[in-house]
């Protein structure tokens, strides 16, 4: 459930963003919108859609992917697709008017790790979420470019930070409760010495407890809007940080 184009080196996060303002007196270009409220009021239909792909380094489209919308706190789908040859899938959800809290579930009968992707806002328009899938081999390997050492049954949460515009941002710290182990990347790839998110804004939190998870992020000086995701064990949560 996140903007159109935009794919997260581990899988994809997006979301839709409230119209930022500009004052020359508030905050640092890119976060003019920070604590902005958000909307109230949905479309009776908003429309999730976009591509599911595969491979970090060289991205392929994944057919016969299942992708569905939930509420969050309710286990009947709101909405479900099979992705097709070229990977894509579309989602139409009805909201009864109110933006919809709420993530998607994107599996591929084992052939790689069950994905989750969080939207940072409740969903209230139309938006494009392309999802990077990975399998158990390559992220044991990203893991092992990271320093970690993953944990079973613990969950795994990618993020990426954005401003609002939706550009990266570059020099933010994130952190989670409960905390787990935080990396960034460095050179389009998870480092072990990175101390903040690199020109991609991408972070991860390993090795966190399953479960409700809070996550949050500082850029420029500004505490971003935190949000919660809920961490699967053995599985990927995809999310977004936005003022």
């Amino acid at each position: 459930m996140h903007r159109a184009t935009r794919t997260l080196p581990i899988a994809l996060v997006a979301t839709v963003l409230a119209a930022c303002g500009s004052d020359s007196n508030g905050p640092t270009p890119g976060f003019e919108c920070l604590g902005q409220a958000l909307p109230t009021i949905a479309p009776p239909l908003v429309n999730v859609s976009g591509m599911v792909t595969a491979n970090v380094l060289s991205p392929a489209p994944v057919p016969h992917a299942f992708v569905y919308a939930f509420r969050t706190g309710d286990t009947t789908h709101l909405a479900g697709d099979t992705t097709d040859t070229p990977g894509q899938y579309s989602v139409g959800i009805a909201t009864g008017g109110t933006p919809v809290i709420g993530y998607l579930a994107i599996s591929d009968s084992g052939h790689h790790i069950d994905t989750y992707a969080y939207p940072a806002v409740p969903l209230a328009a139309n938006v494009t979420d392309n999802v990077l899938m990975v399998s158990s081999n390559e992220f044991s390997v990203l893991a092992a470019s990271a320093g970690i050492t993953p944990v079973a049954g613990d969950g795994f949460i990618g993020v990426v930070v954005r401003n609002c515009q939706g550009a990266p941002v570059a020099g933010a710290t994130v952190t989670s409760s409960p905390a787990g182990t935080v990396r960034y990347n460095a050179g389009g790839l998870p480092s072990s010495t990175a101390t903040s998110t690199a020109a991609d804004g991408v972070a991860y939190i390993a090795n966190v407890a399953p479960g409700n998870v809070t996550v949050r992020a500082t850029a420029s000086g500004h505490a971003l809007r935190e949000h919660v995701v809920n961490a699967r064990a053995d599985a990927i949560t995809l999310t977004e940080i936005q003022p």
